[in-house]
């Protein structure tokens, strides 16, 4: 029987809230830290011009970590989450009325994927589909090596392993993405985390209809509206531009329509043509296309040896050098969860 697969685990909910504060009251630090009753530091607040800004991680006001999100498992809470803010308020600025009005906002998706290993490579498929012409992006690597060859030289990498990808806030100043390695943040090893964020600010948040203050948002109906427009904008800005190839600037009347990993693999095809069938040589070519997802130069053998078994050997003789990071089930993987993510 053939193996069934695993499915992802995913929780979609909110980390972190930006809130400002309207206070005349100065206080005697210019930075108070917020802890829960188990002492978990769950935020800070820090004097600003004409008050303060407060920044609250709403799981961790009901648990240890926010490995998961405030979702709606969470929403019985959300009073008791309410009433702990206002209380610790209270008592610091002696019982005065303040507006707290919600800044920006982190909504995320938490996937725990099938394979730990999997991680890394669908952190470089995001970072392929988020760099598209004239956009911007700020990455963290590590170095890497693959292979015999880089073991002739003593710190040289030919690799890069990505850890966090992050944007400048989109065009329309909405949200901007946070993609990163959650587990390697919290130094979870025997599981695969990887977690796909929007901040979104204030404009973010009205299109959401997340209300002002932060009472008003602190509702069922708010934090519903937000996780709906998160699921949408997931779709538009992220899926959208992997099977149409569309950026946040062009998608609204570009008229080019071709998925991103059908480009992959035009390429890994052409570089096959010129450098006359040589596979070993074209996939240190595009180590870095190849390394995402291994289907991509199957792909590309299939259609320029048009013999199977041709290109079943080729790929044979790639994977037994050992020169490339064999990474299988990755785009398959990515569309399955987002499949999960947009529709539930």
């Amino acid at each position: 029987m053939p193996r069934k697969k695993k499915k992802n685990n995913i929780v979609i909910g909110i980390d972190t809230l930006e809130v400002e504060i309207q206070a005349t009251t100065l206080l005697h630090e210019n930075t108070h830290i917020f802890r829960s009753a188990n002492g978990v530091e769950i935020g800070r607040m820090k004097a600003v011009k004409n008050g303060y800004r407060l920044s609250i991680c709403l799981p961790k006001m009901l648990r240890e970590d926010n490995i998961e999100p405030f979702n709606v498992n969470d929403f019985k809470a959300i009073q008791k989450v309410l009433s702990m803010i206002q209380k610790e308020l209270k008592q610091l600025f002696d019982n005065t009325l303040l507006e707290m009005t919600v800044k920006s906002c982190e909504v995320n998706s938490t996937i725990q994927l099938s394979d730990k290993t999997k991680t890394e490579p669908l952190l470089q498929l995001l970072s392929h589909v988020l760099l598209t012409k004239g956009e911007k992006l700020f990455v963290a690597y590590t170095g890497t090596r693959t292979g015999k060859r880089y073991e002739a030289v003593k710190n040289l990498c030919n690799g890069k392993h990505i850890e966090s990808i992050k944007t400048p806030k989109l065009s329309n100043s909405r949200f901007c993405f946070k993609i990163y390695d959650k587990g390697l943040e919290q130094s979870i090893t025997d599981k695969g985390l990887l977690r796909i964020e929007f901040v979104y600010s204030v404009r973010g948040l009205k299109h959401a209809n997340t209300g002002r203050t932060l009472k008003e948002f602190l509702t069922v109906a708010s934090i519903n509206n937000l996780l709906e427009c998160y699921r949408t904008d997931y779709k538009t800005y992220l899926v959208d531009r992997y099977w149409n190839n569309l950026d946040s600037k062009t998608f609204v009347t570009d008229v080019y329509s071709k998925p991103i990993y059908k480009e992959m693999v035009e390429i890994i095809y052409n570089d096959l043509c010129s450098h006359k069938g040589q596979p070993l040589t074209v996939a240190i070519m595009n180590k870095e296309l190849i390394e995402i997802d291994f289907k991509l130069f199957e792909k590309a053998c299939c259609r320029y040896y048009g013999n199977p078994e041709s290109a079943r050997k080729a790929c044979y003789r790639v994977k037994k050098s050992e020169e490339i990071q064999i990474n299988e089930g990755i785009i398959d993987e990515f569309v399955a969860f987002s499949r999960a993510i947009i529709y539930g």
